[in-house]
C-alpha cells in the first residue's frame, strides 16, 4: 500500500481515500496523482492499494475495504447490468490507434497469420468477461471467426508472454509496459489490433465507486475528479517523468516503460468515451442486459 507523504498539517482536512489500482499504465493516474502531489492539492489524502486485476479492485469496492478504484470498462457494465451498485466517476486511460497501449500477442516462433488460424485455441486476458475479451470476440466476429470456437482462460498480464512461448495459450491480450517486455525479451510479437473493431476511441479503463458512497460523498467526488484531470493533463505531457513512477510501481526497467506505446488519459468526463463499448457489450452478450450511458455515469 501506498500512502501520501504529505505533512500532517496540511491533510488536517483531507479526505482519505482507499484507492484500488494495478501496477500497469493505464491505472497509472493513482501513482501519477500520489506522486506528484495532485490529490493532496485537490484535499485528497490516498491509500493506494496495488491488486492484480480489475475483477480484484470491484470486489474490494463492493465489499466495503476500498472507498473508489479503477475497473475495466466492460467489467464495470457487467457489474451494473448484474444489478450491483456501482457506478463510473472518470474515465481513465483512452485507446486510439495513436495510443494503442494493448494488443493480441501470440508467441514469436507461432506460424499464424489470421484470425481464422485461432480456432480451436486459447486466449489470454486478463479477466474474464472484461475488455480485452470484448475487443476479441468483436475482431473475430469481423474476421468471419465464430467467437464460440475459441476458449479463454484468465492470466496476469506479466504471465502471458511465458504462456505464449510455452504454447500453454496460442494468443493473449498484453497491456503495456508487459508487452514491450515479452516482445523485447523475444518470446511474442504482436498480431492484432483488436480495440479497432469496437470504436476509433474509447476509455479502456474508468474510476468508479460504490453508490452510497457516492451519493454520501458529493464534494469528496468533485475533488477526486478534479485530481484525477489534473493528473490526466499532466501525465499527457510529461511521460519521461511518468515513466520514472511506474517503474518504480512495477518494477519494470524505465528503458521498457519509455520505449513502449503509452497511455493517453481523458481530461473530461465525456459520455462519448463509453457509449460505444457499451453497445458493443450489449450487443456481443458480454452483459447480461444493455446498460445506458446514464445508469453507468455517476452524476
Amino acid at each position: 500500500m501506498l500512502a501520501a507523504g504529505t505533512p500532517a498539517l496540511a491533510q488536517t482536512n483531507a479526505t482519505n481515500l482507499r484507492i484500488g489500482s494495478m501496477a500497469i499504465d493505464p491505472f497509472g493516474e493513482a501513482y501519477y496523482g500520489l506522486e506528484r502531489g495532485f490529490f493532496s492539492d485537490s484535499g485528497i489524502n490516498p491509500q493506494i492499494s496495488t491488486l492484480t486485476n480489475s475483477s480484484t479492485i470491484l470486489q474490494s469496492v463492493l465489499a466495503g475495504d476500498l472507498d473508489t478504484g479503477m475497473a475495466n470498462t466492460v467489467q464495470l457494465a457487467v457489474a451494473i447490468a448484474r444489478g450491483l451498485p456501482v457506478q463510473m466517476l472518470a474515465p481513465a486511460s483512452l485507446y486510439s490507434a495513436r495510443d494503442a497501449t494493448q494488443g493480441l500477442a501470440v508467441a514469436k516462433t507461432a506460424p499464424f497469420t489470421s484470425a481464422k488460424d485461432l480456432i480451436g485455441g486459447t486466449i489470454a486476458v486478463s479477466t474474464l468477461s472484461d475488455f480485452n475479451q470484448l475487443g476479441i470476440e468483436v475482431w473475430l466476429d469481423h474476421n468471419g471467426v465464430d467467437r464460440s470456437k475459441v476458449h479463454f482462460v484468465e492470466l496476469r498480464f506479466s504471465e502471458m508472454g511465458q504462456a505464449l512461448a510455452r504454447g500453454t495459450v496460442q494468443a493473449a491480450q498484453i497491456a503495456e509496459p508487459s508487452m514491450s517486455d515479452a516482445v523485447n525479451t523475444g518470446l511474442v510479437r504482436h498480431f492484432a489490433d483488436v480495440y479497432s473493431a469496437i470504436a476509433p476511441e474509447f476509455a479502456t479503463i474508468v474510476w468508479f465507486a460504490g453508490k452510497s458512497w457516492l451519493q454520501a460523498n458529493p464534494d469528496a467526488v468533485k475533488r477526486l475528479r478534479s485530481a484525477i484531470f489534473t493528473t490526466a493533463r499532466w501525465a499527457n505531457t510529461h511521460y519521461p517523468e511518468s515513466a520514472q513512477i511506474l517503474s518504480k510501481v512495477a518494477k519494470i526497467d524505465v528503458a521498457v516503460i519509455a520505449a513502449a506505446n503509452r497511455v493517453y488519459f481523458a481530461t473530461v468526463n465525456d459520455p462519448k468515451y463509453v457509449a460505444g463499448p457499451l453497445d458493443a457489450a450489449a450487443r456481443f452478450g458480454i452483459t447480461s442486459r444493455p446498460v445506458t450511458v446514464a445508469e453507468f455515469i455517476a452524476p
